[in-house]
C-alpha cells in the first residue's frame, strides 16, 4: 500500500508495517490514501515572533534542546520553530523513525506553524538528512537550506552491528566526566544522552534502516553545505566526498548551492561555536558573507 503525505508519495513499508500514526486518512483512487488533517504532531517550542521562520532539526539520538547553545546568537527577527524528531525526545511516541517520516511530519509542522507556510531550514547531523528529504520532497516549505555533518552510509557487511554500537556509544559517553570530553573535542558542550529514550529499536531505525537512505533528488532551494574539517585522535571530521556530491546534486536545479569545510571545527560544531553557527545561518539566509574560516570545496 502507499500513502501520500503532501507531495510525497510512501510505502507502507518504509514508514512501518503499524499505521497507528496521529492522522486523519482520507480515501482516493484505487489503493492510496491522502493525510488530511493531522490530529497530533511532532512536539516542537517556539521562540521570537519574528517575520521570518527558521526551523532547526537536531540529529541522532538528542532532541531540539541539543539548540539551546546557538538560539541566544541568532536575531530575534527570525521566528524559530525547534521540533523533536520522531522517535526523540518528547516526539519519543510516534514511532518508528524514518527520515521519510520526519521530513513529512516538519512539512507538516511548517504549513501549520511557519511564517506565511514556509521557513528556511537548519539540519545537523541526522536533521541534515531530514532537511535534504524535505527540500527534495516537499520543496513549498522550504525558502533555503543550511546543513552541517551530513553523511551517506552505505550498507556493509558490518551494518546490522552498527546498532549495537550505536546503543553503546552514549552509555558509555555517559560515563565521562564533561571537562574530559570538552578538552577532547575543543570545548565542545556536549549533553549527556538521555538512554531511556536511546532504544536499541531507535538506534536500527536510524543506521541500519529496512529501507536504506537514499540520496536526494535535486531541490529546488539555495543551500549551503558544510562539513566539519577538524579530525585527529578524535574521529569527528564529516565526509567532505558527500559534501560535495550533494552540492553537485543540488546545483542542478539551483547553481547558488555551494559547499565549504571549516578546518578548526568538529562534527558538532553546534556546541563548540554556537555563535558561528548562528552567524553562518544568517549570513547565509540574508545573502552575506560567511565568516571567516571557511574553505570552499
Amino acid at each position: 500500500m502507499r500513502l501520500r503525505v503532501g507531495t510525497t508519495w510512501v510505502d507502507n513499508t518504509v514508514i512501518g508495517a503499524k499505521w497507528d500514526f496521529p492522522y486523519n486518512i482520507e480515501a482516493t483512487r484505487g489503493y492510496s490514501y491522502h493525510f488530511t488533517m493531522p490530529l497530533d504532531e511532532l512536539y516542537h517550542t517556539a521562540h521570537n515572533a519574528g517575520n521570518t521562520t527558521v526551523v532547526l532539526i537536531h540529529g541522532a539520538l538528542v532532541s531540539g534542546l541539543y539548540w539551546d547553545l546557538v538560539i541566544p546568537h541568532l536575531p530575534t527577527s527570525y521566528h524559530l520553530l525547534v521540533p523533536d524528531l520522531p522517535g526523540h525526545g518528547k516526539s519519543q511516541s510516534i514511532t518508528p523513525f524514518s527520515v521519510e517520516l520526519a521530513s513529512c511530519m516538519i512539512a507538516q509542522l511548517i504549513r501549520m506553524h511557519a511564517i506565511n507556510g514556509s521557513a528556511h531550514i537548519v539540519g545537523h547531523s541526522l536533521g541534515a538528512q531530514v532537511a535534504m528529504r524535505l527540500a527534495s520532497t516537499d520543496p513549498d516549505v522550504v525558502n533555503s537550506i543550511f546543513i552541517s555533518g551530513f553523511g551517506m552510509f552505505p550498507r556493509t557487511s558490518i551494518t546490522p552491528y552498527i546498532p549495537y554500537a550505536a546503543w553503546a556509544m552514549p552509555r558509555v559517553e555517559n560515563c565521562l566526566a564533561r571537562p574530559l570530553i570538552s578538552w577532547a573535542m575543543d570545548g565542545a558542550d556536549i549533553p549527556r544522552i538521555d538512554t531511556s529514550v536511546c532504544t536499541l529499536d531507535l538506534c536500527r531505525q536510524i543506521v541500519s534502516p529496512v529501507t536504506p537512505t537514499e540520496w536526494p533528488s535535486p531541490w529546488p532551494a539555495r543551500t549551503l553545505i558544510v562539513a566539519a574539517g577538524k579530525g585527529g585522535l578524535v574521529p569527528t571530521k564529516d565526509s567532505l566526498h558527500d559534501a560535495v556530491k550533494l552540492m553537485e546534486i543540488g546545483r542542478e536545479r539551483n547553481g547558488e548551492t555551494v559547499a565549504y569545510t571549516h578546518l578548526s571545527m568538529r562534527h558538532p560544531w553546534n556546541r563548540q561555536a554556537p555563535r558561528l553557527f548562528a552567524e553562518t545561518a544568517e549570513a547565509w539566509f540574508e545573502h552575506k558573507e560567511l565568516p571567516k574560516g571557511f574553505v570552499k570545496l
